[in-house]
């Protein structure tokens, strides 16, 4: 035989067998899809990418637009993994369940995060025991008054700082690359115990005249960009199949760009880590910072006691939480309060309220200090922050995973699937709220005759991994927003638009807020 003859052999044998392969994943790929337990109604899958041709990387936007055609509860497939889309507060009941023994405890296992050790701090992980052990040690930390008294007057030490900077008649910025610069810097302070004068990157640049803040900032502005990345790393790694990850040269080319920045971050942080180890173990003085919080927890240097017979937070835990802190901080934070100066400007009675609000509890003063104790009489900005967050949820998709066959609005569902929470349509359902599209905080007020149906308000998330920085994100937001709005009128320079620029990017990413600032007393100078 030929070699000419043999090589032709070979080819025709390998198309064969690449064909019998292609068939063979395909009946696969079938056989489940067909076989699953419990169908759903949604759009028909094709092999190796399922939905992914139609959802892309936006399934908020896809399970809001198909919620009509494919009802409360639905399902897509990415790849051969199938995502149950839920959308109803009804169907809440169990998912959110706040018990130990709730079996949508879980979320899913992502290798993008176990190579940096996320799976040891909260958000992901999956470890009922320890995850309990570090929520414990972490609500002790970020919702004790200690904490939060400090923060309090962190976020009024920032805005001071930067305030200096605005004693113009006005002044033109990009309020969400402020905003997400301002959190970062808060954020850093509270992790590492030192500024980065990042909100300074919006008003002079990032090459600052002063070479030792120019350093800084861009190391600060690296940080954002980071975090940014991140959360797009997540997006990409939750819907796109591994095949095309690990062998597509596009998609390939973007896992290692996630997967290098995710380095990134991990390295910086856990040598933060390390050196205040260090500098603690070596007697310096332990501060409030949140830093200081988790490594002395449960240690003799812990100026609330300890227990011999707990052990406390590891190095691995520390980064993790300081990372989620991080992450979850920076770009929730920032992008709610965009969207809280949004709703204000198109709501000049709202904000008179407020305003009045403010006199009544600090006075006329606008340089009193406002205390922790403060915020909790302000009811009305209560209610002002938690309407934005029903119209635009920062986190418009959650998901949970089932860790054993179980029943859920009387349909069963195989272990290990997943279930994605639609938070824009449940806090939007028609049935509970009048004018879903009206900005009205009074439905949120004490005493207020506007009832709040149980799951159709969850902001923070539900159940018993409910977000424990809930407080310390309402203590920036309010802080902010009455330090704002006690001195200056905020204009929007776009008027015409009926929404902000949002784009998805695993939260709902205020993309640009272009405001004008004036101080209120010298409007007329």
């Amino acid at each position: 035989m030929s070699l000419i003859s043999l090589t032709s052999e070979i080819t025709t044998n390998l198309i064969l067998i690449i064909q019998l392969l292609i068939i063979t994943y395909v009946a696969r790929f079938y056989y489940k899809y067909f076989t699953r337990q419990s169908p759903l109604p949604g759009p028909f899958p094709l092999p190796l990418v399922g939905n992914l041709f139609q959802i892309g990387l936006n399934p908020a936007k896809y399970s809001m637009d198909h919620h009509d055609e494919f009802g409360d509860m639905f399902e897509v497939w990415v790849g051969s993994t199938r995502f149950v889309i839920i959308s109803h507060p009804s169907l809440m009941e169990k998912v959110y369940a706040p018990n130990a023994n709730n079996i949508f405890f879980a979320r899913m296992d992502l290798q993008y995060l176990e190579k940096i050790g996320l799976q040891h701090g909260l958000i992901f992980n999956n470890n009922y025991s320890t995850w309990k052990r570090n929520r414990k040690f972490v609500v002790h930390s970020l919702m004790s008054p200690r904490f939060l008294r400090q923060f309090t007057k962190l976020s009024q030490s920032f805005f001071n700082e930067n305030e200096r900077f605005w004693n113009e008649k006005e002044i033109h910025i990009d309020f969400a690359r402020w905003i997400r610069n301002f959190t970062t810097d808060m954020t850093l302070q509270t992790i590492t115990r030192r500024p980065s004068c990042c909100p300074n990157s919006s008003l002079f640049g990032e090459e600052h005249v002063d070479p030792i803040k120019s350093k800084e900032i861009q190391k600060s502005v690296k940080f954002v960009n980071a975090v940014q990345i991140f959360i797009k790393g997540l997006i990409f790694e939750l819907f796109i199949p591994n095949v095309l990850k690990n062998y597509f040269p596009g998609f390939y080319n973007m896992n290692k760009k996630f997967s290098k920045n995710l380095d990134w971050i991990n390295e910086t942080i856990t040598d933060i880590v390390k050196k205040r180890r260090t500098e603690i173990e070596n007697d310096d003085e332990v501060g409030s910072d949140l830093i200081d919080v988790l490594l002395t927890l449960n240690t003799p240097r812990d100026p609330n006691g300890y227990d011999e017979g707990e052990a406390p937070l590891s190095d691995p835990e520390v980064c993790a939480t300081l990372m989620e802190v991080s992450i979850a901080g920076i770009e929730t934070t920032a992008n709610t309060f965009c969207y809280l100066i949004w709703f204000l400007a198109h709501h000049p009675k709202v904000i008179a309220r407020f305003q009045e609000e403010i006199k009544e509890i600090l006075g006329d003063d606008t340089k009193l200090q406002i205390t922790y104790e403060d915020l909790d009489k302000f009811t009305y900005l209560d209610a002002i922050i938690k309407e934005s967050q029903r119209i635009i949820p920062i986190v418009p998709l959650t998901q949970r995973r089932n860790a054993k066959d179980g029943d859920l609005d009387g349909k069963n569902f195989e272990r290990d699937t997943t279930f994605l929470i639609n938070h824009e349509r449940i806090q939007k359902t028609p049935d509970i709220w009048k004018d879903p599209d009206e900005f009205i905080p009074e439905r949120f007020l004490k005493g207020s005759d506007h009832k709040i149906a149980k799951n159709s308000f969850i902001p923070f998330g539900g159940g018993i991994r409910i977000c424990p920085g809930k407080n310390m994100a309402l203590v920036e937001l309010k802080t902010l927003l009455i330090l704002l709005y006690r001195k200056y009128d905020i204009e929007l320079v776009d008027k015409v638009s009926k929404k902000p620029n949002i784009k998805y990017f695993g939260t709902n990413n205020c993309a640009d807020m272009k405001v004008i600032i004036r101080h209120r007393n010298r409007n007329n100078v």
